[in-house]
């Protein structure tokens, strides 16, 4: 197996065992242990199929991933954010993404191709929750010590790695027609944001809930 994939499977199984011998866990660490389960099931099946099955293109596998990929995250936030209106806003926002992913892989791109539209939506959508919800918790003032909060470290990893995602996506198609070997360094650049995102999942599972209790909170018109 090639290094970056060891990697890769290294940290993303060691996050995985970090969050399923928690003593309690909280809702966010529940959607982590579903999300690698994804991702290692995901990447397994879509390296046999490639490796030992003799297919040349596995790139269904990711879109049936993707809208997978985004209910898990969008359930972590939802739980988390305060704000009625944004929590309203991605129960109608699920539903919606998951017609698009259905629209754009029949239509536009489709399961042959890489679904980058739907990645890049993905990615705009989460880095913006992600966002809001760093912006909450400064706001509402929930934590005392914010680099002992697990889910901060939970919403950095996210808005780092759906960045990446953002960059590389957008660019991919377009280097794929231009040159397969400056995609295919393109692509294996985007470990390094998997990598920054595993270190940070493990860094908040080593973290103890550093949410206190507030009293009378004011709450702002976010």
């Amino acid at each position: 197996m090639i290094f970056y994939y060891q990697v890769y499977f290294g940290l993303l199984l060691l996050t995985l065992v970090l969050y399923l011998f928690q003593k309690t866990k909280q809702h966010y660490a529940k959607m982590i242990i579903l999300l690698m389960c994804l991702w290692l099931i995901t990447s397994a099946t879509a390296i046999f199929l490639s490796s030992r099955m003799g297919y040349r293109n596995n790139l269904f596998i990711f879109h049936i991933s993707t809208p997978l990929e985004f209910i898990i995250l969008c359930s972590l936030f939802r739980n988390e954010i305060a704000n009625k209106a944004i929590k309203k806003g991605i129960g109608i926002l699920v539903p919606a993404f998951l017609i698009t992913c259905i629209l754009f892989s029949a239509f536009i791109q489709k399961t042959d191709a890489n679904n980058s539209y739907c990645i890049i939506m993905e990615s705009v959508i989460l880095i913006c929750l992600s966002l809001f919800y760093m912006r909450e918790l400064l706001l509402l003032q929930q934590v005392t010590v914010l680099h002992f909060f697990p889910m901060f470290w939970i919403s950095v990893a996210i808005l780092f790695y759906f960045t990446g995602n953002l960059l590389i996506e957008g660019m991919l198609n377009y280097l794929i027609k231009q040159s397969l070997t400056l995609a295919l360094r393109t692509y294996r650049i985007g470990y390094i944001f998997k990598y920054l995102l595993f270190v940070l999942f493990i860094v908040a599972s080593l973290l103890k809930k550093g949410r206190r209790n507030m009293q009378n909170p004011v709450m702002r018109n976010l």
